[in-house]
């Protein structure tokens, strides 16, 4: 039996703030006995004991949605497949996570999903980190069975930092979220149900907060990309290099990422291999 620490982040509880939990309770994962926080749902206990749950709306730092199905366990007792990001978890629970059950609904959850998703990858800016690109090669098949016509969806102007070709759009309302919980601003929101929902800005708004570029990183594929790198190089041109260490109280290592033209693209911190441990 595994016993984890009591401090995690709880999603839909802020940026970045963390929760302290006082007790525990025991579920099995896969048939593998583990102890989780108290309150924690079931996609944060898979984390913690190691097994990776596909996501396309969850963040852990974002309020639940729970929209894209991708999620979806199975738990015993229960007559259907459950979204893991909302579930929290229960003393005894069992949780399946690679059933054929489970299988096949993440199955069909793509299919729908790349119904109306442009197969542009080649020329798509978020192509080789793309989430859906992903998991469509993990759960996809190798054709589809929709032959109609794929929608086709205006893009809008939405500021000076982020581009968008909201056809790539599976509505994750990720970024509608950062926008009201973290920005602090209702510049991004949705209309139309169903295959009509587009998310936009409001009449003549844009989104025009100053932490805008950062939905370029939260949106799972490249419905978002930043305006300024845009065609510039992709992801396999791509080559990281340690500049240092940061001022930080953790002191993380700083890799800078650059093209294949000595071209500065951006700097991302990671963190130190015993923090990836706790």
């Amino acid at each position: 039996m595994f016993r984890y620490g009591s401090l995690i982040r709880r999603a839909g509880l802020g940026f970045g703030r963390q929760v302290r939990f006082d007790s525990s309770v025991s579920v099995s994962i896969n048939g593998r006995v583990s102890e989780v926080p108290k309150g924690s749902t079931i996609i944060q206990a898979c984390e913690l004991g190691g097994v990776e749950v596909p996501r396309f709306c969850y963040h852990e730092r974002l309020s639940i949605a729970g929209n894209c199905r991708m999620c979806l366990v199975e738990v015993a007792k229960s007559p259907k497949l459950v979204a893991s990001c909302a579930m929290p978890v229960m003393d005894g629970m069992e949780i399946m996570t690679d059933t054929p059950k489970v299988k096949k609904a993440r199955e069909g959850v793509l299919e729908f999903l790349l119904v109306n998703h442009p197969l542009d990858c080649p020329i798509c800016d978020q192509g080789g980190e793309c989430d859906l690109q992903d998991q469509a090669m993990v759960f996809g098949s190798d054709r589809g069975r929709f032959y109609e016509y794929k929608r086709s969806v205006e893009d809008k102007y939405c500021g000076p930092l982020i581009k968008t070709i909201m056809t790539r759009c599976i509505h994750c309302t990720r970024c509608v979220r950062f926008a009201t919980e973290i920005a602090g601003v209702e510049d991004l929101g949705t209309t139309g149900r169903g295959r009509d929902t587009e998310i936009g800005t409001y009449v003549e708004k844009i989104f025009g907060s100053e932490l805008s570029g950062n939905v370029v990183d939260l949106c799972p594929v490249g419905a978002i990309t930043q305006k300024s790198y845009s065609f510039q190089v992709t992801k396999k041109n791509l080559r990281e290099e340690c500049k240092g260490r940061g001022r930080s109280p953790s002191n993380q290592p700083v890799f800078r990422s650059a093209s294949a033209f000595e071209e500065l693209v951006s700097f991302d911190v990671k963190p130190k291999q015993a923090e990836l441990r706790h």
